[in-house]
C-alpha cells in the first residue's frame, strides 16, 4: 500500500525545517518503519510523537505500560526514559522535533510545549483523526505517481505537527482557539465577504459566526485581534463604503442606497454617512461626479 523507505527518505530530505506564521519547528528525524524491532530503554532531549499504523507492542515509560495497536498515538517527552518492547509486526510512523523559540510567537510556543509536557501521552482510536489522515497523506503510495508533490511536504508536515497538542496533549483548548494566523486570516476574510454580500440584512454577530462555523466569542476576538475594531464598527464601515461607491458610480436614489446598504432610514443613513465622511450623501454625490467628470 505504501513505499515505507521512500516515504521516510522524502520526509527526511525535504521536511526538516518547518516554518509557519506562529510556530517554527525543527524536525530532527522522521520515521516510517515496518516491523519495528524492540529497542533499548533510552531518552531524548526533544519530543517524539508516534502513530501506530499496524501490529502490536507495548510502550513503557517509568512504571506505566501502554498497549500499542493500530490507531494509537503516543508521545515521548524530553528527558523521559522509555522503551518500545514485545513488538509483533509493529508498523510505526514518528517525528522527532522541537520548536524554535526565537522564530515562534511566545504565546503559541508556550501553549504547545505546555500541552505536550502536561497532557496525557497515549491516545487510541485515532485512525480517522486529522493527525492520522495528514500523516497518511505524507506517505508515498505503492503507485508513486499518486504521491503528494514534494512542494507540499513542508506545509503538510507543519500542519501535522500542529495537530499534536489537541490529540496527544489532550488539552481542552478548542481547535478554533489555536488556529494559526493564516487560518484566522481566512476566517476574517470569509466574514468580510459575507458582510459585503449581505449588507441589506441585519448582519448580527451570531449570524456571521454561524456562517463561518465558529463561536460568537471567537469571532469577536478575531475581529479585535486581526482587524483591530469591533464587529459592529466593521459592519458600519462596510455599509458606508458600499454607499460611497453607489453614490459616486450610479444614479440610484439615496433612499434606495440607504435600503440596499442596510440603514434603517434615510435620516439614519445621512447622519451616519456625514459623521464618517464629513459631508452629506447628496453633497458627496455631487462632488464625486464633478471630480470624475460625470457631470
Amino acid at each position: 500500500m505504501y513505499n515505507w523507505p521512500k516515504s521516510e527518505e522524502r520526509l527526511n530530505r525535504y521536511a526538516r525545517l518547518l516554518q509557519g506564521e506562529s510556530l517554527t519547528i525543527h524536525v530532527y528525524y522522521w520515521g516510517a518503519v515496518q516491523n519495528l524491532a524492540t529497542n533499548a530503554v533510552h531518552k531524548h532531549s526533544f519530543f517524539e510523537v508516534c502513530y501506530v499504523a499496524g501490529g502490536t507492542g507495548f510502550y513503557e515509560e517509568g512504571n506505566v505500560t501502554y498497549p500499542l495497536h493500530e490507531g494509537v498515538l503516543f508521545c515521548s517527552r524530553p528527558n523521559i526514559r522509555h522503551q518500545i518492547r514485545n513488538v509483533d509486526q509493529l508498523d510505526l510512523l514518528y517525528a522527532a522535533f522541537e520548536l524554535d523559540e526565537k522564530l515562534s510567537k511566545p504565546d503559541e510556543f508556550d501553549f504547545y510545549n505546555h500541552a505536550l509536557n502536561t497532557g496525557p501521552i497515549w491516545m487510541e482510536n485515532q485512525q480517522h483523526s486529522p493527525t492520522a489522515e495528514i500523516w497518511r497523506s505524507l506517505l508515498v503510495p505503492s503507485e508513486e505517481c499518486f504521491a503528494v508533490p514534494i512542494a507540499l511536504l513542508q506545509q503538510l508536515s507543519h500542519a501535522l505537527i500542529l495537530t499534536f497538542p489537541t490529540i496527544v496533549g489532550g488539552k481542552n483548548r478548542s481547535a478554533e482557539t489555536i488556529l494559526p494566523a493564516s487560518n484566522a486570516a481566512i476566517l476574517i476574510n470569509r466574514a468580510k465577504l459575507y458582510i459585503r454580500d449581505n449588507l441589506g440584512g441585519s448582519l448580527t454577530l451570531s449570524e456571521v459566526a454561524r456562517y463561518i462555523n465558529v463561536s460568537e466569542r471567537h469571532l469577536s476576538r478575531l475581529f479585535s485581534q486581526s482587524v483591530h475594531e469591533s464587529f459592529s464598527m466593521l459592519v458600519r464601515h462596510e455599509r458606508i463604503r458600499a454607499a460611497e461607491q453607489l453614490l459616486s458610480q450610479s444614479a440610484v436614489p439615496i433612499k434606495t442606497i440607504a435600503e440596499q446598504c442596510g440603514f434603517s432610514s434615510v435620516h439614519y443613513f445621512s447622519r451616519s454617512f456625514s459623521e464618517a465622511k464629513g459631508i452629506p450623501p447628496a453633497a458627496f454625490r455631487v462632488a464625486s461626479r464633478k471630480n470624475t467628470g460625470l457631470d
